[in-house]
């Protein structure tokens, strides 16, 4: 690499680019959450990106960059032309009239966040990283005071982390999708707050996105979590779910890498990212989840010793043999580290929920949450009376109409038990038993 790089006047003028550029970028990103981009931001911010390409541009051929320099033609290109819209005149809706604007605002804003990214990328892999050493600890932090601004679109530390940036593109940005975060811990350990920060960040998303969860979205057993893709809104509205010890209550272990479960999760999880669900799931080691769904993963947030944080990776396949391999999200080489709030000492309903499922499970004795689940079913059927249940079934199977609903994301037609459990005053279990009975008269939706 040049000596450029080691030499701190050029450093200290790419730091000062840098820090404008996090100005101008939490400035539109603050805008998007609550509407509408003003042109002045998303001007402000193409000509940033402008500058900083200009001061790295001389840095183009350098081996770690060469293949890879990003492309910023179609913005500067647009720098200082005007172009025309057609746009209604004042108090007439039936003419219209051109009108000259700059010619930057025809590309997506979009267009200039993936820009911003590419270039702090580009900027880190050649050694122009801040000096992080003024905070020991490094990275960013997520409050729960954060978690509650997020439904107000509030600024907050975590929303300028690299991992969130990157995830917010996934959902928002061209690709328009959920995503799969897996949350492990540091030599396996518990204690950790795994759950705690599956939950934080979970609520966090949810708000931001305006989806409120609720104590279904949490779960324990892989068919619980599998059936939550019926109840899910689709892709207009983007979701949330956690689910929690996947591993250790049974489900996704790569020991039972040939169960229909295992297989029926991958499918969900292609399903759900489509669906635009981001998932966040807990277990104690990523090295036992099944591999197939390893490769279906985005992220991995690995819970360190110091209780409280974790390290956000993102995680893809090499090109040739479609192994795994995690890359640090953050400055520098390593992955940022990201605190959490403890979920339990601010009394988190979801969280205390999710807690009491899985205080059950341990009560219960056993290791598999699907087994626990079934167990109550039975024992729930069973104290039914199950003529009660053939007498509700028998009822919506003669009005069926009331209680199909049609899928947000795919269209397809299904017997809603929601709507069972609202109309009979009856559990979730009850209603699910009820559609269960319900289509095996194969009444079609």
């Amino acid at each position: 690499m040049s000596s450029d790089s080691d030499d701190p006047q050029p450093k200290r003028l790419l730091y000062d680019m840098q820090e404008r550029l996090v100005t101008m970028r939490n400035r539109v990103r603050q805008q998007q959450r609550t509407g509408q981009v003003a042109r002045d931001a998303h001007l402000g911010l193409a000509e940033t990106l402008v500058e900083y390409h200009d001061m790295l541009y001389k840095y183009r051929h350098e081996d770690a960059v060469a293949d890879r320099f990003p492309d910023i033609g179609d913005i500067r290109e647009r720098m200082g032309k005007k172009a025309y819209v057609m746009e209604e005149a004042p108090g007439d809706t039936s003419n219209t009239r051109p009108v000259e604007r700059p010619a930057l605002l025809e590309l997506p804003t979009r267009r200039l966040l993936e820009a911003a990214r590419e270039l702090d990328d580009i900027s880190l892999t050649l050694g122009f990283a801040p000096d992080t050493s003024a905070n020991p600890s490094g990275g960013v932090s997520l409050t729960a005071e954060d978690i509650h601004n997020a439904t107000f679109a509030g600024v907050s530390d975590f929303a300028d982390s690299t991992f969130y940036e990157r995830l917010y593109d996934d959902i928002e940005g061209d690709r328009e999708g959920g995503a799969i975060i897996v949350v492990d811990a540091e030599d396996a350990r518990t204690g950790v707050g795994k759950t705690s920060a599956a939950v934080a960040f979970a609520k966090y998303i949810g708000n931001v996105f305006n989806y409120q969860i609720r104590d279904r979205d949490l779960v324990l057993s892989g068919q619980e979590y599998l059936s939550l893709y019926e109840k899910q809104p689709g892709e207009d509205q983007v979701s949330v779910a956690v689910w929690d010890e996947a591993v250790g209550a049974g489900s996704g272990d790569a020991r039972r890498a040939m169960a229909q479960e295992n297989v029926d999760l991958g499918r969900a999880w292609q399903v759900m990212r489509t669906q635009r669900v981001v998932t966040l799931v807990t277990l104690p080691d990523w090295g036992d989840l099944d591999s197939r769904l390893q490769k279906l993963a985005d992220y991995r947030l690995w819970a360190r010793r110091d209780i409280g944080q974790v390290q956000a990776y993102e995680i893809g396949t090499t090109f040739e043999g479609g192994d795994l391999r995690t890359r640090g999200l953050g400055p520098g080489e390593g992955a940022e580290p990201i605190s959490f709030p403890d979920m339990k000492d601010i009394e988190d309903p979801q969280y205390l929920a999710l807690k009491a499922k899985k205080d059950e499970l341990i009560e219960s004795g056993e290791l598999d949450a699907d087994a626990v689940r079934d167990t109550s079913d039975s024992s729930e059927g069973e104290s039914d009376a199950g003529a009660d249940l053939q007498d509700i079934a028998d009822q919506v199977a003669d009005d069926i109409d009331r209680y199909i609903s049609i899928h947000g994301g795919n269209g397809t037609k299904y017997i809603n038990e929601d709507l069972i459990e609202a109309d009979f005053d009856i559990s979730g279990n009850k209603a699910g038993k009820v559609k269960s009975l319900v289509e095996r008269r194969e009444v079609a939706p």
